[in-house]
């Protein structure tokens, strides 16, 4: 009376991050498709469906982390690459912010990974992962979706050709972007700034009393 797999089931709370982390990739996936993702009767993300990658960003991960993205496009060779990498302020001690797609399918990919972190290999320490959600478009047939049984890793017939791709351009893209990052005060910090410099009168002298 107990499905088999129940017992591999982790903690609510493990499940319930699990299940985010999946919508929230499918949600990036089709920026054309409104999602409405509720968890105990709370709406967590609303995307417009409106066909843009950077609106569905905003949507899931919210108003500033939006504000901390390039928006990166490049086809060359027969493989197209277009999305959204963060600027090197925006970093992670994992790789839990790096999606990859193959023709919009959610995967994982070892190659892409290396190829993105070697792009920012000079402009984030090297214990950090960037963000990115990065959609390759290339011919089905070059890539090999039985590297795993759950199809969600997949393998280039052309690896090093998809790592150039990749690690080059997205190089060129940070490296063309104004990389000193803008200190930004706020409103009590602003009224500070703006106050006139507090000059301390001197303490009087002490009058002395001659009996």
């Amino acid at each position: 009376n107990v499905p088999a797999r129940k017992k591999f089931l982790k903690s609510d709370k493990a499940e319930a991050g699990t299940i985010t982390a999946t919508v929230e990739k499918i949600a990036l996936s089709k920026p054309n498709v409104s999602f409405r993702y509720i968890v105990d009767g709370e709406t967590k993300f609303v995307t417009g469906g409106d066909g843009e990658l950077s609106n569905a960003i905003y949507a899931i991960l919210g108003r500033d982390f939006a504000k901390k993205t390039i928006k990166v496009e490049r086809n060359e060779g027969g493989i197209k690459v277009e999305g959204y990498i963060s600027t090197p302020e925006l970093v992670r001690a994992n790789r839990n912010l790096e999606s990859f797609y193959i023709n919009s399918r959610f995967v994982k990919s070892k190659t892409a990974s290396a190829a993105i972190e070697q792009a920012y290999v000079s402009f984030i320490p090297s214990d950090k992962f960037p963000f990115c959600v990065l959609n390759i478009e290339i011919d089905p047939t070059q890539v090999d979706v039985n590297v795993h049984p759950t199809k969600m890793e997949v393998r280039f017939s052309n690896q090093n050709s998809v790592y150039r791709m990749i690690a080059q351009n997205i190089s060129e893209f940070l490296a063309a972007q104004e990389m000193i990052p803008e200190a930004v005060l706020d409103e009590k910090e602003k009224k500070e700034e703006a106050k006139p410099e507090k000059i301390e009168a001197p303490e009087p002298f002490e009058k002395t009393r001659i009996q």
